[in-house]
């Protein structure tokens, strides 16, 4: 009877052990997802969706959920659902990875202080040593990984000589009235820089990276200049127009109904290459410049999918990840360009980028955007 006991308590055991080898290995098996939130024109959902397909292939054990928010089409953004999860108390969230510019970097910090996003771990990432920037706002805890600008692009069969300056380009529109047009600033950030450098331009440079509220008294002669070059501006059916998104006025100035528009560097110079813009589109800056910058992407301290999040950064600024980034999207690679293919660094041919001008001014950017809508938009 004893060895009878002893061979069910056995069996037991052995069942239990196969019991938990089982369930370690279905475990092993499972994949690890994360969800990146990011947003912007169609060309950002291009290129991230190529860099994604390209990871997973190397890293089956990764699945990765694309969170794309189109501009102007409303909705939370990855950046307020973050810091309303932290004010909120929340222990989790399902973002693991967000895209963010250092004006976002500045909101998140100010709002949901500085331990809400984790500091990136070199031992983990280790192409960050063949990062050439950093950014000014996110410190160790934003990981630069491409650059953009907004730069003027212009009809060169109409236009011989471009602007150079900031008032040259408002001479320019007072001259050839409905022949410039910017975008609707809440749509897209084509439009957006172009209000913010208006405003900024006017005051001390010191403005452009602080959120603090005193700055709001000299938005006035920004405004009045805006409301001034108003009636300049493109027309259709007899009344000012301000297209919807930064492929608005891409579309015009490829039509021919306007000569020179603001528009994101990357995107004119993916068009191009894909021949869905004339040969005569051509790009300059002016000065004072519009504003650009870095594009960053963190990891909040949320996350509970840190390790997997930490393999698509380091894949993100690996050279086959800028190489995908910059035939995809044209972006500005944040590597050596002798780490990329010769044949991929001639695709930026053309874009002269004396340097960025970055703002950071926080919650600043969306009062910037109400008083644009309740002050200019309504203009007749």
């Amino acid at each position: 009877m004893r060895s009878k006991k002893i061979g069910v308590l056995f069996l037991a055991v052995l069942l239990g052990v196969l019991g938990g080898v089982t369930q370690i290995g279905a475990a092993a098996n499972e994949k690890a997802t994360i969800n990146l939130y990011t947003g912007g024109s169609d060309n950002v959902r291009i290129a991230w969706e190529a860099v994604l397909q390209a990871f997973q292939k190397k890293n089956p054990g990764i699945n990765v959920q694309l969170q794309f928010l189109a501009s102007g089409t409303g909705g939370q953004t990855g950046v307020d659902k973050l810091i309303a999860a932290v004010k909120a108390g929340q222990r989790e969230i399902d973002i693991d990875l967000l895209e963010t510019a250092d004006n976002d970097l500045v909101r998140i910090f100010g709002e949901a202080g500085k331990n809400s996003l984790s500091p990136l771990p070199v031992k983990e990432i280790p192409n960050l040593k063949y990062v050439k920037s950093r950014s000014a706002a996110g410190g160790d805890a934003a990981l630069v990984f491409r650059g953009t600008t907004v730069l003027l692009a212009y009809n060169a069969a109409a236009v011989k000589k471009p602007p150079k300056t900031a008032t040259e380009l408002y001479q320019w529109i007072r001259k050839h009235p409905g022949r410039f047009a910017y975008n609707d600033p809440t749509t897209g950030g084509a439009g957006s820089s172009f209000v913010i450098t208006a405003l900024y331009n006017k005051m001390p440079a010191e403005a452009l990276s602080s959120s603090d509220p005193k700055w709001k008294e000299q938005w006035k002669a920004g405004f009045d200049l805006l409301k001034e070059l108003h009636p300049y501006f493109y027309k259709a059916s007899g009344k000012v127009q301000y297209p919807a998104k930064n492929q608005g006025t891409i579309d015009l100035l490829a039509n021919g109904e306007v000569d020179m528009i603001p528009a994101w560097a990357d995107m004119i110079l993916d068009q191009k290459s894909r021949g869905l813009l004339p040969e005569t589109v051509k790009l300059t800056q002016i000065e004072p410049a519009f504003t650009g910058g870095v594009q960053t992407l963190v990891v909040p301290a949320l996350s509970k999918n840190k390790p997997a999040a930490y393999k698509l950064l380091n894949f993100v600024i690996s050279p086959e990840g800028q190489r995908i980034f910059v035939e995809k999207q044209k972006a500005i690679p944040v590597i050596t360009p002798s780490k990329l293919p010769k044949e991929t660094v001639a695709q930026l041919a053309g874009l002269k980028v004396k340097g960025f001008r970055v703002y950071t001014i926080g919650k600043l950017s969306d009062e910037i955007m109400k008083l644009w809508q309740s002050d200019i938009a309504t203009l007749k």
